[in-house]
């Protein structure tokens, strides 16, 4: 089996056309007699999304043929006509076979040929065109009919005539209806059972097709028989679902958040009207935005709409506040110019700021798109969705709110006392503002202090490429020795079940055991993937579930265990190939090299703390029934390698001759010995062999049959075969136990000429990722830096504004630490998000402190009454920022788990960076004074208001 992984830029159809042409090259460099390749549906590696377990209750008479018959044939059909369905795979059951099961003994006692047997079975099935009679102005069809409609058919088929007196088919085999040769199998609950497994091609809604999918099943359910049970046993779309009404409630409670910290910094209907109207309307212009674009509603795409909610009213925060401020002031003069004017002058006052602090955070975002593989599918729609967003706020703010405020506001007479909690926040800023007017050093050294105390701190956080899903589908895997028989398999997932049955933190296990027909994984009849479901008691406690159920694997001797969910377990296969957080990929040309190799990097790593599921791929030789052909003796026979090939292959694994077609099914016709002849060297040695003399002749006469020892599997990457050691990560961070893999195996494993390791997997990702972001983050910082300088108009007031990016990296790193310690690639993004606000706050601070400057107003002056005139908006824009993300910060399952430790470094970031944006740009300016203020001619102030 070859699998191609195409790159996610790639165009899929001309890929698979591409690999077509190529199996088309192949095929004719093929041996004859070879089954040529077959390029498998279109599918992606989360293109499940149903699974289906089909039992028999305990006293009911459908078999499981019966059973599989209805299944492969009846419902398979009928799904797959399901627009957005690719693939049905059915594992369990069993197949139907109209079967010819030859006896040795008769064939030698009757002088019969194997060869003559297999021509006979195929003979004994055939149609034919007849032509036409054409006559009396009518024209018949002539058909002949020579299908087998039965067993007896079958039977009566004639093999040969000897000495005047026919040989038929049942006197020579034994023909019977039977069960095809198991390569897979399946139960549920312990119960034999037929699973169904339903793909979905890429790009297509799962939701959508999933209903599809259950709405033909339901409609068919009536015509099963009585005692067959149904039970679904995996539904993509739940997690999904329960993801989105996740983020969903996440986003309800982050707005009634928002609206509650605007009320209480307002106090007034109208402004808080003015400001929370841009929330719905920036909703809806921005899931319009997403829809033009072909974004939607997904979990990642509501969490960017949750990160947004605070920039949601940001603008409209500033424009009115600086309106209402002004209008207050207008009122409280002797002579007040008109009010419109007033309206139009705050706008334009801080329009620019607003316009360049959308536009930095627009760019300071931008690192997201850096990101590829599943980071950047994940991510990706999230940045869409919140850059559109923020986008629509903006529209909103330059049209509906100036609008509003020249309505509600302009002509009302409005209180000249701030509200009780603006009043409050200034009360508790004014002594912070005057020492940091007064002791600026203190201010700049506490907080250098705690910049270089943060990054100290940063080698030391634990690294994950992404949090683990909240799954209750668990989809495990274990590999017994090979070798091992189906039956032997199935015995230990029996064992695996029974040990779980009582337990409540688990609903049901489901078992499938080696390959089903078309089934692209390609396991062998020694592995069995074990599907486990938690139950709601399971998900309190997802991790202490886990464990236990690692600890019912790990009690089963002489198996290896894989534990996880269906996504996480597919995403570590995108990554490296192999369904492991961790593979140690050991290339080199010598199987028995590279097996000894890959024990000596399992002994190393085993001893390292949080290494669980660790297992070596099973590559090694195994006792096989070697056939060697003796030339000379075949020669002398007059046998050629051809017909001794084809003898052995339908005595020994059997020949499907022809076909019989029953009820819209095939059903196969199939060669064979008996199961005892197949299962005795001594009767594979006694096969008989018809020479073309017409003598008979014992296999073991021209070949050696014995036991011998082979490779169980061979397998390739990239052309060089390789060997695999995978692990999965318990109880640490996945960053520092691939840094003691790694370490220990440089330190302790000495490879050959011409081998070398390779690490794939998550982590490998998360590096990627990490380096992506680090060095877009940097130009992004470059652009920012010369935008910002086009609006200050100042090299060190920008370099003031731009020291917030690590002053709000202060209070993100020790919201990790608070949280558990641990950064992945979320967290990287969430710190992308807040250095957005964070220089934004900063840039309206400094914009305000310009144009008191501009209007002649003494340094000492323009510092403290322009922080003060900036605490109430920064303080909103902060708290609705952060706070906004607070449910995403205590919420939990699924959905929630990619959002969070983003969530979480953007509430924590955001509070040290606005406290520190107050007190530290203010010590600035005390400290460097008019250095920090641009080169400008101050504006005039008494203009003219002309109608």
């Amino acid at each position: 089996m070859v699998q191609v992984v195409f790159d996610q830029d790639a165009d899929i159809y001309k890929a698979r056309q591409s690999v077509t042409e190529r199996l088309q090259q192949v095929t004719n460099q093929l041996s004859e007699g070879v089954h040529p390749p077959e390029i498998s549906p279109l599918a992606s590696p989360l293109g499940t999304i149903l699974q289906y377990a089909f039992t028999v209750n305990g006293q009911g008479k459908t078999s499981l043929m019966d059973l599989c018959h209805l299944v492969d044939s009846t419902l398979s059909n009928q799904i797959l006509s399901v627009p957005g369905v690719t693939q049905v795979t059915v594992y369990g059951g069993d197949e139907r076979q109209e079967q010819v099961l030859i006896d040795p003994a008769k064939l030698r006692s009757l002088n019969v040929s194997l060869t003559e047997v297999t021509n006979a079975a195929k003979g004994a099935n055939s149609n034919a065109p007849g032509g036409f009679l054409i006559g009396g102005g009518q024209e018949l069809l002539v058909r002949g009919i020579g299908q087998v409609k039965s067993i007896a058919d079958l039977q009566q088929s004639v093999v040969k005539v000897q000495d005047g007196k026919p040989i038929l088919l049942k006197d020579v085999a034994e023909v019977k209806t039977g069960a095809a040769l198991k390569r897979g199998d399946a139960s549920f609950n312990g119960q034999p059972a037929v699973v169904m497994m339903i793909n979905k091609q890429p790009d297509v809604d799962t939701p959508t097709v999933t209903k599809a999918v259950e709405a033909v099943l339901q409609s068919l359910q009536p015509t099963f028989p009585p005692d067959v049970q149904v039970k679904q046993t995996f539904r993509q779309s739940n997690f999904i679902d329960t993801a989105i009404h996740n983020v969903s409630s996440s986003l309800i409670e982050g707005i009634v958040i928002v609206s509650v910290i605007m009320l209480l910094f307002l106090m007034n209907w109208r402004t808080a009207l003015i400001t929370l109207s841009a929330i719905p309307l920036s909703l809806l212009i921005g899931v319009m935005l997403m829809k033009a674009f072909g974004l939607g509603i997904n979990t990642m795409t509501l969490g960017g709409l949750v990160v947004a909610l605070g920039g949601f009213v940001d603008d409209s925060i500033v424009y009115m506040e600086n309106c209402y401020r002004k209008l207050r002031e207008n009122q409280a003069q002797g002579h007040p110019i008109p009010a419109f004017k007033v309206v139009f002058d705050a706008f334009v006052e801080v329009r620019l700021a607003v316009v360049f602090s959308t536009v930095i955070i627009i760019v300071v975002f931008a690192p997201i798109f850096s990101l590829t593989g599943v980071e950047g599918n994940i991510f990706a729609p999230m940045g869409w969705a919140y850059l559109l967003s923020i986008a629509a706020s903006l529209f909103v703010a330059m049209t509906l709110t100036p609008a509003l405020c020249a309505i509600l506001l302009a002509n009302q007479t409005l209180p000249q006392e701030n509200t009780f909690v603006s009043r409050l926040a200034q009360r508790l800023y004014r002594p912070l503002l005057n020492i940091s007017l007064q002791s600026p050093q203190i201010i700049l050294g506490v907080a250098l202090a705690a910049l270089v105390a943060a990054s100290a701190t940063v080698p030391a956080l634990g690294r994950v490429f992404l949090p683990e899903f909240q799954e209750k589908s668990m989809v495990n895997s274990m590999v017994l020795f090979p070798g091992v028989s189906l039956d032997m398999t199935n015995r230990a997932g029996m064992a695996l079940y029974t040990s779980l049955k009582d337990n409540p933190l688990y609903d049901w296990v489901q078992v499938r055991s080696g390959r089903a027909p078309g089934d692209a994984d390609g396991a062998g009849v020694s592995m069995a993937h074990l599907d486990v479901e938690l139950s709601d008691r399971a998900m309190e406690d997802r991790e202490a579930s886990i464990k236990q159920l690692r600890e019912a694997f790990n009690k089963l001797p002489g198996v290896a265990s894989n534990i996880g969910g269906f996504i996480s377990h597919r995403m570590d296969e995108v990554l490296s190939g192999v369904r492991s957080a961790i593979a140690v990929k050991i290339f080199g040309p010598d199987l028995i090299e590279l097996r000894k190799i890959g024990e000596q990097v399992r002994d190393v790593i085993q001893p390292i703390a949080g290494v669980v599921d660790l297992q070596l791929e099973p590559q090694l030789p195994i006792r096989q029934v070697q056939i060697y052909y003796d030339r000379a003796a075949a020669a002398t026979y007059g046998l050629s390698m051809e017909q001794l090939s084809n003898v052995v292959e339908t005595a020994l694994n059997g020949r499907v001759v022809s076909q019989v077609a029953e009820n819209q099914q095939l059903i196969d016709i199939s060669i064979s010995l008996t199961e005892k002849a197949r299962n005795s060297l001594d009767a594979i040695r006694a096969i008989p062999l018809i020479t073309p003399t017409g003598k008979t002749v014992q296999l073991g006469a021209v070949a050696k049959v014995d036991y011998g020892m082979g490779a169980n599997v061979v397998n390739r990457e990239d052309v060089s075969r390789l060997i695999v050691v995978s692990a999965n990560v318990a109880d640490r961070d996945l960053g520092s136990v691939v840094g003691d893999i790694q370490s220990q195996i440089q330190q302790k494993i000495k490879l050959p000429n011409g081998y070398f390791i390779q690490y794939g997997g998550q982590f490998e990702s998360e590096q990627r990722a990490t380096n992506n972001i680090l060095v877009f983050s940097i130009l992004a910082a470059i652009i920012i830096a010369v935008l910002m300088f086009f609006s200050v108009k100042s090299l060190p007031a920008t370099i003031a504004i731009m020291l917030n990016l690590p002053l709000a990296l202060v209070g993100g790193i020790v919201s990790i630490l608070l949280s558990g310690g641990v950064i992945s690639v979320a967290s990287l993004v969430g710190f992308i998000t807040l250095f957005g606000v964070a220089v934004r706050n900063g840039l309206l601070l400094v914009d305000n402190y310009n144009n008191k400057f501009a209007q002649g107003m003494l340094l000492k002056d323009v510092i403290v009454k322009g922080s003060l005139e900036r605490i109430d908006a920064i303080l909103m824009t902060a708290l609705t920022s952060a706070l906004g993300t607070l449910p995403l910060v205590l919420a939990s399952g699924s959905g929630n788990e990619i959002l969070q430790p983003l969530a979480i470094v953007i509430l924590g970031g955001l509070f040290t960076s606005t406290a520190l944006t107050l007190l530290v740009i203010p010590a600035l300016y005390a400290r460097f004074g008019k250095q920090l203020m641009p080169q400008q001619k101050p504006v005039l102030t008494n203009q003219t208001w002309s109608n």
